[in-house]
């Protein structure tokens, strides 16, 4: 009997579960929604775990949902995933070499991450700028990471409702597992959107390959309460009167639309953002089409608008279509509805297809368990094995006489004045290059008690900071107090307690433009909890005109704090 595997797809408002049976095409056996209580989950993290945990109990009631492992979505604002090149090794060997570059290419504490990793393709790099190219392949990999106490509370929500957890998938590849297709190919790159009530999710793929993801924290939930606040309409009404827009023509119906076209225009705004950033990466495949998908697919002029905004075409994602249907309770005239709430759901129960990458954050997994460490305790044991026979190789001395003693004895003084003065000479030797190290030591300490990772904090601040607003310039500068020298041979551990000792001095200021003041406040709220900075503040705003559109342009200072200095002095074992 085939395997059943169950996609489960936490929203902002509903949750999804689709049952496939694989094949080909796969086997849709069963597919169901329930709504889900207001707030119980925000920007795709769990609020309210008791409110999930009975809207699953009650979606498995319903669907008729046999106890079975199931694979879980996460999309959140703060999930990290990046693309980056290493030199082509084994997967083990990639564990072992991202274990000591991870702190640098995430800007979670690895001690309260959870991080996955897949390997997309091998390429040889093309020559730049008249270099040679040495024509070493390289490997395309997907990094993914979360905080682990937000997977934890999603991991436990579900498992609470009487599901065991499989997999933690990333929404945006189950996206592109059920809506692409090799033969979608050509030589371009395709786009797919899912506007959900609270996050939207951007993807791009060549072929089935990820090349570029995004989460964005806002979706339709944002034009409710846009209504909800202009006709002083409780939340109910107001989504009621988003579903009428482009359906009814009445009064009511024109307010709310006229109320949701300003955040109807930043939502889609972000999302062309999102995109022309992919499409103005060097070497980027050129966008051919976007397919819709999400509930707010459905939103009134959504796909024309979006067109307009890329210039490309803009289809409504019909996940069905790669499916066998079976009897899933609803009439065949009823199935074409479910497509914008099925793509996820699907994608993540196609899991293990093959269709496309596939990354875990399921906090049970260890990276201690990969070779790079079996690995280590075998150099270990190999070193304590040498110091062994080592000391077994005792030379002994043959005496047969008292007058071989004796000449023996004479040699033996002769050859130890002969090696002392070898050693003298070169420990002197020695000295003079020691010496020359403490002043290199010293000058390579002043450097690094001033090196701030300016890309790290830049990558973290866009991930960080709110969506309505967009940096227009950035400077920074930094001087150190050093500390009182070390004294001693210049060893790491020496090095590292300069570093250590060495305070961090300097600052920041930016430059960037908002939608209202309200994004001030929010920057304000957002940028003040980055570690890398203190005394967070914003010294001038004013309002400005951007085309036909009200925004506000200021500029913000903060206090570099030591967090924002870069590890490179701190490597393990304080080595450079």
């Amino acid at each position: 009997m085939a395997r059943r595997l169950i996609g489960l797809d936490i929203g902002t408002n509903a949750i999804a579960v689709a049952e496939i049976v694989p094949g080909d095409p796969p086997r849709l056996t069963a597919f169901g929604q329930v709504a889900l209580p207001r707030d119980s989950m925000r920007e795709g993290e769990v609020a309210q775990d008791a409110a999930v945990t009975e809207a699953i109990k009650r979606l498995r009631a319903e669907v008729g949902l046999r106890k079975a492992p199931v694979r879980v979505g996460i999309a959140s604002p703060r999930l990290i995933v990046r693309q980056i090149e290493m030199p082509v090794m084994s997967r083990a060997d990639l564990a072992g070499a991202l274990r000591f570059q991870i702190q640098e290419l995430i800007p979670i504490p690895v001690d309260e991450a959870v991080v996955d990793f897949a390997v997309l393709d091998e390429y040889i790099p093309e020559a730049s700028h008249g270099a040679d190219n040495d024509g070493e392949p390289v490997m395309r990999v997907l990094l993914a990471a979360a905080q682990r106490s937000m997977v934890l509370r999603l991991v436990e929500a579900v498992e609470s409702a009487g599901l065991p957890v499989e997999s933690v998938d990333l929404i945006p590849l189950a996206l592109v597992r059920s809506l692409a297709t090799t033969s979608d190919h050509d030589g371009g790159a395709e786009g797919i959107v899912s506007i959900g009530g609270g996050v939207t999710s951007v993807v791009v793929h060549e072929g089935g390959m990820p090349r570029f993801v995004r989460v964005l924290g806002s979706g339709g939930r944002l034009l409710t309460e846009a209504i909800a606040a202009s006709l002083d309409a409780t939340y109910d009404q107001a989504e009621s009167l988003k579903r009428q827009i482009g359906l009814v023509d009445d009064d009511a119906v024109s307010q709310a639309k006229a109320a949701t076209e300003r955040p109807f225009g930043a939502l889609l705004d972000e999302i062309r953002s999102s995109l022309d950033y992919y499409r103005n990466q060097p070497g980027a495949a050129r966008l051919t089409r976007v397919q819709l998908t999400g509930g707010g697919a459905l939103m009134a002029g959504v796909q024309d608008r979006l067109g307009a905004l890329l210039g490309v075409p803009i289809d409504r994602a019909m996940p069905r279509h790669r499916l066998e249907v079976d009897d899933i309770g609803f009439s065949v005239d009823d199935l074409p509805r479910l497509d914008p709430y099925m793509s996820a759901a699907v994608g993540l129960a196609l899991g293990d297809s093959g269709r496309t990458a596939i990354i875990n954050l399921l906090p049970d997994y260890d990276p201690k368990t990969s070779s790079s460490w079996a690995s280590r305790r075998t150099l270990i044991g190999a070193a304590a094995a040498g110091v062994l026979i080592a000391g077994l190789a005792v030379p002994t001395i043959a005496r047969n006489n008292r007058a071989s003693e004796l000449n023996e004895e004479a040699t033996s003084v002769e050859r130890t004045n002969a090696a002392t003065q070898t050693k003298i000479n070169s420990l002197q030797r020695q000295a003079a290059t020691q010496e020359k190290l403490k002043v290199l030591t010293a000058q390579v300490d002043a450097v690094l008690t001033s090196d701030v990772s300016w890309a790290s904090m830049l990558n973290e601040l866009a991930r960080t900071m709110p969506n309505s607003v967009w940096l227009t310039g950035f400077q920074g500068s930094v001087t150190v107090s050093a500390a009182a020298p070390t004294t001693g041979s210049p060893t790491r551990a020496n090095s590292a307690s300069k570093l250590a000792a060495a305070s961090l001095q300097g600052s920041v200021s930016f430059t960037a433009t908002g939608l209202d003041f309200v994004s001030i406040a929010d920057w304000l709220k957002r940028v003040s909890q980055m570690p890398a900075y203190s005394n967070l503040w914003i010294p001038q705003a004013q309002k400005s005109e951007l085309g036909n559109r009200d925004v506000v342009t200021f500029q913000s200072t903060a206090d570099l704090t030591d967090s924002a200095r870069s590890q490179r002095g701190n490597d393990e074992g304080g080595q450079r």
